[in-house]
């Protein structure tokens, strides 16, 4: 088995990341589903845990985390928890690895929430796109194939399943096919004592050959164009190639088309597709199928929903494909690669733990190298990586677009969606401009000593450290917000939102591979932002940023908004719920539907967001050291008022419930209790709740009744308070049902801490007092910079909270649960339907 270890002198946590060499694609044909149904077999018990919320109930006890995923070439399981338990961590997650019990009784009861994930899958755009793209490969290839699972794909009673699911994973979960990513504070000699002694035991398991796959395409098969039904996705269409790319470079190509694709002059590609009316923007998706396959992908936001182009832009995309694979000069110089690499290396240093640990121990078993190396680009010229494309078959491509309605066609067997295939010799022909090497990055000039005092190793002053800067970093904070809190506000403001995050993506990309990052924070009736980087660069991102404001795009500001609102719609009704907009204000406020900015012409739109910045009140906060001249790109735009903006309104002890009107065959239900921040020994007491409740939330609502797969309860602290959620998601109890559970658990809730043992509840009040105290990603400590602007949590909050935490005893909790429906506490409810 190989490990790597990295000593993070920074985290106070540890990150364990195991990579089983085996996914989806290497599941026998007869059991589709097979290696996902595993990775949900393997929570269900172990020989060291053995029941069946044992391995979350330790987990959510000390206020860890943890996570998996089944990709097509590997299988993920991920596990956060605090330093100090880095032994009994990775003996849980080595003993759910390789010792579970797969009691065939649990099997079946989890082969229904297998099935519930599937069909909440369903309707999801992206999910119909890639089954009707396999129709279109060679059926002999595992991609052409289904591998969510399911109880048509699954047959829970049939007697052969549980021994398919026991010899897959004696097959591949040992030493041979595993990696494991170890990161946390320790020393490297007591990470690897560790990782010996617990890891040594897991049974060797040579690794065996990967599979020998066939092509993706199909013989003699060359240009399909794929319509898909799909009303919702009319300003998108796709263009798919097979390609030929070892897995260890595809993370760098991918890097590298991105920064390539980014360009809008006239003679790069985003630059000619919008000169001709086509569309506005690109992106790019490697898709890994295999040793030395994958697919490219590029998806196109169409100008027009009734575009009839598709075939000529994916034309004019395999021209530029082929011409930046074959001329050097349209790839970056060597100092702004390096740029780019500094900025990739520096985004996934400061991401947490857990998702950091979660990318490199996937990259490290693409590389299929014995050396980990997290940042594996290369030093010298990016020639040989463009060598793949530049064998690129441009005739062999799928080019989807997407229709309001289809009047005949088939059907797509898994994730049912219309379509129709129609094969072509080969695509138009189209008259290519001379394709330009983009123009150099602007940015570039800053002093290079403050690029050289960027090293992930160079921790910074202590100013930086509790804001979240680098060092050499600065940020502003900035709030525009009106008196009134009419629905023309509240659209105006997420108008102007929408209109920066569009000027970010499109114009200020060069900015962001320095360093410099936009940080929305939204919140209804006001714009709000912090911008972050170089101190000596802001003022002029800034001032690039805010011309947006000022230009007349209010259409393009319209369908960006929709085009995320739709992207929001397509999560699974927990994470709508999580991120709608009602979940983002205190008090809550009625929806404001962007349906209100339909019908309203260019000059309308782009009036309504200079109306709203000339009433609006302008707030800013600067974090760290950056130019006088910053201020110069604010004026003409609100009413500078120096200090915080006002602090929220609190609504006492009332009752809302919003119906979001999610359609669908699931319900979901979320259930925030609020509370001022007025009394540190409640705060205190929610935090522990929040821990002691989880085991038995989840024990009552999914276990013992059934009634949904997803169930959570967890606390934040934030603008509106502090606050307590529950929530849960079900393929079959409706709404009334589940606020009914919830609202009985929530009676009972002090019952439940009878059972709580004195080791039990010292574990939860560790872990209260590490999550005080941990310090945590970079974006995560900018954003409670700006929450202790807003003046939500009073100076030396945080030691009064770990104060009270230390001395509330199961009596005082038991109190604090039966307070939850008392005077000051408010309950919002939002339900799917």
């Amino acid at each position: 088995m190989e490990v790597a270890l990295l000593h993070d002198p920074q985290s106070t946590r540890i990150a364990l990341a195991g990579s089983v060499a085996a996914g989806s694609f290497h599941e026998p044909e007869g059991w589709p589903g097979l290696a996902h149904f595993v990775e949900h077999g393997l929570f269900l018990g172990s020989r060291g845990l053995p029941g069946v919320a044992d391995f979350a109930g330790y987990v959510h006890a000390h206020g860890g985390r943890y996570n998996a995923r089944t990709l097509p070439l590997q299988t993920l399981y991920f596990l956060e928890m605090p330093a100090r338990e880095l032994h009994a961590a990775l003996a849980a997650l080595t003993e759910l690895l390789v010792h579970p019990l797969f009691v065939a009784e649990r099997l079946q009861l989890e082969l229904d929430v297998l099935h519930a994930e599937y069909l909440a899958r369903c309707p999801d755009a992206a999910q119909q796109l890639l089954g009707a793209i396999a129709t279109q490969l060679d059926p002999r290839h595992p991609m052409s194939r289904f591998h969510a699972g399911s109880r048509d794909t699954l047959q829970p009673h049939a007697p052969q399943l549980l021994a398919e699911l026991r010899a897959w994973h004696a097959r591949h979960y040992g030493g041979g096919h595993l990696r494991m990513l170890i990161s946390g504070p320790q020393p490297l000699d007591v990470l690897e004592q560790c990782a010996r002694e617990l890891l040594g035991t897991v049974p060797a398991g040579p690794a065996s050959d990967p599979p020998s796959w066939p092509g993706l395409w199909p013989d003699g098969q060359h240009v399909v164009e794929l319509t898909v039904q799909q009303p919702q996705a009319l300003k998108c269409m796709s263009v798919w190639w097979p390609l030929d790319s070892a897995p260890a470079e595809q993370d760098e190509l991918l890097a590298l088309l991105r920064h390539a694709l980014q360009p809008t002059a006239r003679g790069s590609l985003l630059g000619e597709l919008r000169a001709r009316g086509w569309a506005q923007q690109l992106a790019v998706q490697l898709h890994p199928a295999g040793a030395s396959a994958c697919m490219l992908v590029l998806r196109i936001d169409l100008l027009d929903a009734g575009c009839t182009h598709e075939l000529e832009i994916a034309a004019l995309c395999g021209d530029w494909l082929g011409c930046f694979a074959r001329d050097g000069k349209l790839l970056p110089s060597a100092q702004e690669w390096q740029a780019i690499c500094r900025e990739q290396a520096w985004s996934e240093y400061e991401m947490a733990p857990l998702e950091r640990a979660a990318l490199w121990v996937e990259r490290w078993q693409l590389q299929a190298r014995a050396q980990w190396e997290p940042w594996p680009w290369r030093k010298a010229g990016l020639a040989p990586l463009t060598a793949g494309l530049a064998k690129l078959n441009r005739q062999r491509v799928i080019v989807q677009c997407a229709r309001a309605e289809l009047a005949a066609g088939e059907i797509s067997p898994w994730f049912p969606v219309r379509f129709r295939a129609r094969p072509l010799a080969e695509l138009p022909g189209v008259a290519c401009a001379p394709w330009q090497r983009p123009p150099a990055n602007p940015f570039l000039d800053w002093p290079e000593r403050v690029a050289a005092a960027q090293s992930p190793q160079d921790r910074g002053a202590d100013h930086h450290h509790r804001h979240g800067l680098r060092p050499g970093h600065a940020a502003l904070v900035l709030c525009w917000r009106t008196d009134e809190e009419s629905a023309e506000a509240c659209l105006a403001a997420k108008l102007a939102e929408a209109a920066l995050a569009l000027q970010w993506r499109e114009g200020l990309q060069a900015a962001a591979q320095m360093g410099c990052e936009w940080l929305p924070l939204s919140r209804p009736g006001q714009l709000r932002f912090c911008l972050s980087g170089p101190g000596q660069l802001l003022p002029r991102v800034l001032s690039a940023l805010l011309l947006a404001l000022g230009e007349p795009r209010g259409v393009a500001w319209r369908a960006a908004l929709q085009r995320d609102e739709a992207t929001t719609a397509q999560q699974l009704l927990l994470r709508r719920l999580l991120a709608h907009p009602t979940a983002q204000c205190w008090p809550p406020g009625q929806e404001v539907a962007t349906a209100g900015l339909e019908g309203m012409s260019e000059e309308a739109l782009s009036g309504l967001v200079q109306r709203f910045l000339r009433r609006s009140q302008l707030h800013r906060l600067c974090l760290g050291s950056m130019p006088a001249s910053v201020g110069s790109a604010l004026d003409g735009l609100g009413r500078f008022v120096p200090g915080r903006p006002a602090g929220q309104r609190h609504m006492g002890n009332s009752e809302y419930s919003f119906s979001l009107g999610m359609a669908g065959d699931e319900q979901a239900v979320l259930l925030r209790l609020f509370a001022g921040r007025t009394d540190p020994r409640r705060e205190a007491a929610w935090r522990l709740l929040a821990i002691l409740c989880q085991g038995a939330f989840y024990q009552s609502l999914r276990v013992e009744q059934g009634l949904g797969y997803a169930v959570f309860s967890r606390f934040l602290a934030g603008e509106e308070g502090v606050e307590l959620q529950f929530g849960v998601q079900s393929p079959h109890a409706p709404v009334s049902r589940l606020q009914g559970a919830i609202r009985t658990f929530i009676a009972s809730a002090a019952a439940v801490l009878v059972a709580v043992t004195p080791d039990r509840l010292q574990q939860a009040r560790q872990a209260v007092l590490d999550s005080l105290a941990d310090a945590g990603p970079r974006r995560a400590r900018r954003v409670r910079a700006c929450n202790a602007w807003w003046g939500t949590e009073p100076a030396g909050w945080s030691e009064d909270v770990a104060r009270a935490v230390q001395r509330l005893q199961l009596e005082d909790l038991s109190r604090a649960a039966d307070g939850l429906s008392a005077p000051g506490v408010a309950w919002c409810w939002l339900s799917s339907t």
